[in-house]
């Protein structure tokens, strides 16, 4: 197999594991379904992932670089400043309705696999981190605009980082965006 269709097949096992794994979850799909559903031999499925939770750190990772990617697209067409902020939330609403709902990808792997431990966990926790430094380069933004004003940056990006997360969960359970609305109405509050 030459290395661009190499490349392509571990792109079409890529592709189909992040419809399955965030459609179905992540215990749910197996391994011959992929293939299936990807168009490769096993022997070329296992040549590109010894196992499926490499296929599992490949998937979290292109997951998370579509996300934080979409992330920015929505509020970073946001003026400066608190209105950037309040575009997380936009983005949110957005996100959980066009995905029925299924909410975070990451929070849906690591119920799957709890094991704190894991190659899987520690994508998870880098995926939560760099939403975590996301918004607080947001806040250091705003905190500049309003001269400090009394921002304590890092306590404020820590709340509105679980008022985030609370709101994806709570969306997901409801399958409303209610959640979402309560989060930005509290963030408003603190600015």
């Amino acid at each position: 197999m030459s290395t661009n269709e190499s490349s392509a097949a571990r792109e079409r096992i890529i592709e189909t594991a992040l419809d399955l794994f965030y459609r179905q979850g992540y215990l749910a799909t197996g391994i011959n379904q992929i293939i299936a559903e990807a168009k490769v031999a096993k022997a070329t499925f296992y040549a590109q992932f010894p196992s499926k939770e490499d296929l599992c750190i490949a998937y979290l990772q292109a997951r998370h670089l579509r996300w934080m990617g979409w992330l920015k697209d929505i509020v970073e067409a946001h003026p400066h400043g608190q209105e950037r902020l309040l575009g997380v939330f936009d983005f949110l609403r957005q996100w959980m309705r066009n995905s029925d709902f299924r909410g975070c990808a990451f929070l849906n792997i690591a119920t799957e696999v709890p094991t704190i431990d894991s190659r899987i966990r520690g994508e998870v926790i880098r995926h939560k981190d760099a939403l975590q430094w996301y918004l607080m380069e947001i806040i250091e933004e705003i905190a500049r605009v309003k001269k400090g004003e009394g921002l304590e940056t890092d306590k404020l990006a820590g709340i509105v980082y679980v008022l985030v997360e609370g709101a994806i969960v709570a969306s997901q359970n409801y399958h409303e965006t209610w959640p979402i609305d309560a989060a930005q109405a509290a963030v408003e509050e603190i600015l």
